[in-house]
């Protein structure tokens, strides 16, 4: 997994994984795609205008599709909110029957201004697109890989073979953490377990380390107080709820004693808080808030590291750098790199089977009974690729069992064989003319 490829040289920007190959797939289609196109009478201009059509339209649907489905992880539901978190695929992502539905739907818009006015054969245009749309399909599952997201089930390969083996990603940057470690309890955060906070002094202690750990490896030992992250100081944490001027009180008082104040934003789902970089700066503010009553606003003593872990750990960020206080010395540890434990590698058995259909797509092409073939033929391998896919992913069931996406391969199949029924029914058979052209030319 590797989030963010690389940064821009002197800018500092970083250039994300899963985007860098959305563009990658969109070239692919625009100058393969178009150079298909063009034989069956599409001018190569028309044809990026209609791809630009489709992708908007695609990722747009794509996109909202997700997010219902996924609704609990968007806090903020105000419009302002919901707008923003739109366009941050890269905390989560895209669905692609959201894209194939919103695609359809831009396709048809351009169809009705463009495309028939043109006298263009939509069912020779669907074979030609076809294997592209195959090969986009792949590259944007080699662009979830390296995001870490549409991840499989846990799997055991002692218990269970697992075809291509099974895959960990670096877990503290892994979508899959929450779950993991919050919901299904299958690992700690970082390789070792805590003690419960302090409020004399809440850095983090160790308090047992996973055998066979990456922090384990690293020389983390039981007894270990966490005093810096990743180059900085491991912050003393106090998180504050109750009344807002209470809050804002406790907060005020924080920050004469050289706390640095995080007032909770409206929709978030974090609580404010006020960081101290030094233990004697905290112990006084704790102090000041017991003897003006504000005692009563803590929700919580924590540290930077818990924090950092829970909510704010850099993207494209997969190690971590610490230093401990051990025996009265602070002792600084190389960098290790957390691993989730081992899932089905979905995204690689998807990139497989869809460069194995445009093989199949490609190789039918000449050979194909009727237009629009192939792209009955890529709508129906597609759908049973995903359903059976779908039940390798830990996906939530939304009727009689099944995912929202193995019932939208139950469609795409079903509508791809009734298209495949009515065009052997209605369309030319390009067999015949091939026999006729041999019998006129004998």
């Amino acid at each position: 997994m590797r989030q963010v490829l690389f940064h821009v040289p002197f800018l500092d920007v970083p250039v994300a994984s899963f985007g860098a190959m959305l563009v990658v797939a969109f070239a692919f289609g625009v100058f393969w795609g178009g150079a298909r196109a063009a034989k069956v009478g599409l001018p190569q201009p028309r044809f990026q205008d209609m791809v630009l059509w489709i992708i908007i339209a695609g990722f747009v649907g794509a996109r909202i599709l997700y997010m219902i489905q996924y609704s609990q992880q968007f806090q903020d539901k105000s419009i302002g909110g919901l707008a923003k978190a739109f366009f941050q695929i890269w905390k989560g992502g895209i669905i692609f029957y959201g894209s194939a539905l919103g695609g359809t739907i831009g396709y048809g818009l351009f169809y009705w201004f463009v495309l028939r006015r043109m006298n263009i054969n939509k069912w020779q245009l669907a074979d030609a697109v076809a294997p592209i749309l195959a090969l986009g399909l792949a590259i944007g599952r080699v662009g979830c890989l390296l995001n870490g997201c549409c991840w499989g089930q846990v799997a055991n390969e002692e218990t269970c073979p697992v075809p291509l083996g099974t895959i960990h990603f670096p877990l503290l940057s892994a979508h899959a953490q929450k779950q993991l470690v919050e919901t299904d309890g299958l690992q700690t955060s970082i390789g070792f377990g805590i003690q419960r906070h302090s409020s004399d002094d809440p850095r983090t202690v160790v308090a047992v380390v996973e055998s066979g750990s990456a922090a384990a490896a690293a020389g983390v030992k039981v007894g270990d107080r966490i005093v810096s992250v990743n180059g900085q100081p491991n912050a003393c944490i106090l998180e504050f709820l109750g009344q807002p001027e209470k809050v804002d009180a406790a907060l005020a008082v924080c920050q004469a004693q050289g706390g640095q104040a995080e007032p909770s934003e409206a929709g978030a789902s974090r609580p404010a808080a006020a960081a101290f970089d030094r233990l004697e700066s905290y112990t006084k503010a704790r102090a000041d808030l017991t003897a003006k009553g504000l005692a009563g606003t803590i929700l919580t003593e924590t540290d930077s590291l818990d924090r950092l872990v829970r909510w704010d750990w850099p993207r494209g960020r997969n190690d971590i750098d610490l230093v401990v206080q051990r025996e009265g010395k602070d002792v600084p540890l190389p960098s290790f790199t957390p691993r989730t434990v081992g899932f089905y590698p979905t995204q690689i058995y998807e990139t497989v089977s869809m460069l194995l259909l445009m093989a199949l797509l490609l190789a039918v092409y000449p050979f194909r009974r009727h237009d629009g073939q192939l792209m009955t033929l890529l709508m129906i391998g597609y759908a049973l690729h995903r359903f059976i896919n779908e039940s390798l992913r830990i996906e939530p069931a939304v009727g009689s069992g099944l995912t929202l996406s193995q019932w939208g391969s139950v469609i795409i199949f079903t509508a791809g064989v009734a298209m495949e029924v009515c065009l052997w029914i209605w369309a030319p058979s390009r067999w015949k003319k091939k026999l006729r052209g041999t019998e006129t030319s004998n």
